[in-house]
């Protein structure tokens, strides 16, 4: 009997023989949970196969709901005088940021970088605090508290120019909060520039944390995003500055550009599109990507995969076209790749499928295993 495996709705839907929550489905029998028509049998003509496998083939089915990519998010405030407002507008508006992110189907956590009211500062004054973040419920808990696994805060001071010296010299405190299968998307808020350490050096000293954590120099498993002193409508770079930052930000700014990330004004009266465009960034990047199907051996034949797309205002699926990789994109309409062709781990959507089939929140997508696939493009 083949194996099927089926990614559903924005997430990851996996049904395989032979497992011991198998429900056993007759694809005639309209009462029994059978999936979607699309997949009702191992018919080829259904699956786009080739195979020749009869079409009153009956599977026994297990269906577990998965998600997409996952995602640590780090949120790094500076946190001196001159940033009440900035800070203000982060924290009114990353809650709906997570909801953002989290209904696209992205397994996320926050973590905050920042010093909590009442922290005395790095030279403590006699009855002096700091004013701090305290991040609004429901992503954190009630009086500022952590809420794991989702939320927690290193109350740490952040100062004008050593949020990155600080990510690194405080990477034993927080790293029990990450996870090691997730990438990791920074969001730098200041509006100052690094003076402690360089882009530069940051990299190849978070690299040097853990390859499993951050990844490596030819392929990187993080995003860095800067809300800076950057002024909109200019290049990225640009020597001009929004008018209330102290700095451009050009080490955050390098960082961002080297890793994808996004580059933001921190002078924006109103975040909400600020975080809206790190999050089309975030969904664009790492939201089109899902995990290469399994079967119950662990073997899957890279050649036997179709993925259908059902638009939330249809009824009937379409298969997607697989193409060889990245390059035929452009070329090829609704069409996916994988990272590596011969031993894959990931399917990825073209940018154009992303925004369309990716974007889609009210649709389904379907990944099945185990007949004969249409050859690549």
């Amino acid at each position: 009997m083949r194996n099927v495996i089926v990614l559903m709705g924005l997430g990851a839907v996996a049904i395989a023989c032979g497992s011991g929550d198998d429900r056993s489905f007759d694809p005639s029998d309209p009462g029994n949970g059978a999936p979607p028509s699309s997949l009702g049998n191992n018919n080829p003509g259904s699956l786009g196969s080739s195979s020749g496998t009869p079409p009153n083939e009956t599977c026994a089915a297990a269906v577990n709901k998965a998600t997409r990519a996952k995602v640590d998010v780090i949120v790094v405030i500076d946190t001196s005088g001159s940033m009440d407002e900035e800070t203000n507008q982060v924290k009114s508006n990353i809650n709906t940021f997570a909801s953002k992110i989290g209904g696209t189907g992205l397994d996320y956590t926050v973590l905050f970088i920042a010093a909590k009211p009442g922290n005395p500062g790095p030279i403590p004054i006699p009855g002096f605090t700091l004013p701090g973040v305290c991040v609004p419920q429901p992503l954190a808990g009630a009086d500022c508290a952590d809420n794991p696994p989702i939320f927690h805060q290193l109350n740490k001071d952040v100062e004008s120019t050593d949020s990155l010296k600080i990510i690194i010299d405080n990477y034993a405190t927080y790293e029990p909060w990450l996870r090691t299968d997730a990438y990791k998307v920074f969001i730098e808020v200041t509006d100052d520039n690094s003076t402690d350490m360089s882009h530069t050096d940051f990299d190849t000293k978070l690299l040097a944390k853990s390859k499993a954590q951050f990844g490596d120099a030819t392929s990187r498993k993080y995003i860095f995003n800067s809300i800076c002193g950057w002024k909109r409508n200019t290049a990225v770079k640009s020597s001009e500055k929004c008018d209330s930052a102290v700095n451009i930000g050009s080490e955050y700014q390098d960082l961002s550009v080297l890793t994808g990330g996004t580059v933001e004004s921190v002078c924006e009266k109103d975040y909400s599109s600020v975080f809206d465009n790190i999050a089309k960034g975030l969904v664009t990047k790492l939201g089109c990507e899902f995990g290469f199907p399994k079967s119950q051996t662990g073997q899957t034949d890279p050649t036997t995969v179709v993925v259908n797309y059902t638009a939330g205002n249809a009824s009937a699926a379409k298969q997607l076209t697989q193409v060889t990789d990245q390059s035929k994109c452009g070329t090829i309409a609704d069409a996916w790749y994988y990272d590596d062709n011969a031993n894959p781990t990931k399917i990825i959507f073209c940018p154009t499928t992303c925004t369309t089939a990716g974007a889609d929140t009210a649709g389904k997508l379907e990944v099945a295993v185990g007949c004969k696939a249409p050859p690549p493009k």
